[in-house]
């Protein structure tokens, strides 16, 4: 290179920087949903800001894989890739959005965006974000093994059952209301994986009754599903104290034999009826 041409070298150079700075890109958010349900839409956000810059292509990818690209240059600006558990919807895509229809468990994943601007300069931004497809459950979770009355100090033995769900349900006891803390009665089970892929939570109670178990003679035992900020299912039972009778029976049960009149009336009015009744007696 001369000295001559050294000088517009520079220049050239200076430009390039100068239309650099002035074409900077900026990725402003990357929104993706972090629950959706299986067989749900999803739409998966990539905005940006081009400033004087040009958008070359916008990419999505599932981890590593690429399943969509947009290319405004191109006589096809749309295509996508097959990546398995990820259904493109073509039509309800564009340049800053990419549509997932008909999800599937293996939709769950990191899913990134990749911004690039046109030619000299190539900008590119990345940005990614989490997306977890759950299953929920059919049904209220199962409360097993609960009997109908309990002796004071005796045992209860009961489980909770959350079927079929991906994630496995998250599950806690209460009884009357107070969440159950203490290890020693939780009793805690591997979740059972079923044929399908899906999941079975299970968690025991045990526990020996108390006085201050049965308020006004019953005990309620509730059992709480959850998964995520998503699903919020509970189901319960009431079990009475065996052989509890309410204070107002029983003081009704103590007096039960000492009325000796009919009606509704006072203890004065039936003294008086004893009296007729024994006048009459001594005039015939």
């Amino acid at each position: 290179m001369t000295s001559q041409s050294h000088p517009h070298t520079l220049r050239f150079l200076l430009l390039l920087s100068l239309l650099g700075c002035g074409a900077t890109l900026v990725l402003q958010e990357v929104e993706v949903p972090q629950y959706k349900e299986r067989g749900s839409r999803a739409e998966l956000w990539c905005r940006y800001k081009l400033a004087n810059a040009t958008l070359y292509s916008l990419k999505w990818y599932k981890g590593d894989k690429l399943f969509y690209q947009y290319i405004p240059a191109n006589n096809v600006t749309k295509n996508t890739f097959f990546v398995p558990g990820v259904n493109v919807d073509v039509e309800g895509s564009n340049a800053v959005m990419v549509a997932l229809q008909d999800l599937e468990l293996r939709s769950s994943g990191t899913y990134k965006c990749e911004v690039i601007t046109e030619a000299p300069l190539f900008h590119t931004k990345f940005g990614e974000g989490n997306m977890t497809v759950i299953e929920l459950p059919e049904s209220a979770p199962v409360l097993d093994g609960a009997k109908m009355s309990y002796q004071l100090g005796e045992r209860v033995r009961v489980n909770c059952t959350s079927l079929f769900s991906k994630p496995a349900a998250s599950l806690e006891w209460y009884i009357n209301d107070q969440l159950v803390t203490q290890p020693r009665f939780l009793k805690r089970y591997k979740p059972h994986k079923e044929p399908d892929g899906l999941e079975t939570a299970v968690l025991g109670l045990t526990f020996v009754t108390s006085r201050a178990h049965f308020p006004s003679g019953k005990m309620r035992l509730k059992c709480v599903a959850k998964i995520a900020t998503v699903y919020y299912q509970s189901q319960e039972t009431s079990v009475i104290e065996t052989g509890f009778l309410p204070r107002t029976q029983a003081e009704e049960h103590r007096h039960a034999g000492h009325s000796y009149f009919f009606g509704s009336g006072t203890s004065s009015n039936g003294v008086a009826w004893l009296l007729l009744f024994l006048g009459a007696l001594l005039n015939t």
